[in-house]
């Protein structure tokens, strides 16, 4: 599957926009961890990038590949915050929970970028 100017700059713009909203305290403020929150953009959104372009080249649909972010953004947010609650609730002692935490938000930005990406195809039609 070939990738149109178009779409390519779409899809640059939309995970720089993500990337930027991440490294300029947008995850902090929605509840990442200060000491990594800009990082979560700027890798998550990247990794919901690359996914996208798998996902078109293996000609996965608009519509199916619209639900499975959903879905994933759904379990990332869940994790994001239940790992949050159980990690400051034992006190920093369950790392189990951290990773979650610290992984949790990894997965909300890349979802939301495959996501978005996924909205953005849709509705241009291609």
């Amino acid at each position: 599957m070939t990738f149109s100017p178009a779409s390519t700059a779409f899809a640059l713009g939309t995970t720089a926009v993500l990337m930027a909203f991440a490294a300029r305290g947008g995850a902090e403020a929605l509840g990442a961890h200060p000491w990594w929150a800009a990082r979560t953009g700027l890798v998550g959104a990247p990794i919901g990038l690359g996914l996208h372009a798998l996902a078109r080249a293996f000609g996965l649909t608009s519509p199916r590949l619209a639900l499975l972010a959903l879905a994933g953004f759904v379990l990332a947010v869940a994790a994001a915050i239940v790992g949050k609650q159980r990690f400051v609730a034992s006190m920093a002692e369950d790392a189990l929970a951290g990773r979650f935490w610290f992984f949790g938000w990894f997965g909300v930005f890349a979802m939301a970028c495959l996501l978005s990406l996924t909205l953005i195809a849709r509705a241009r039609r291609t």
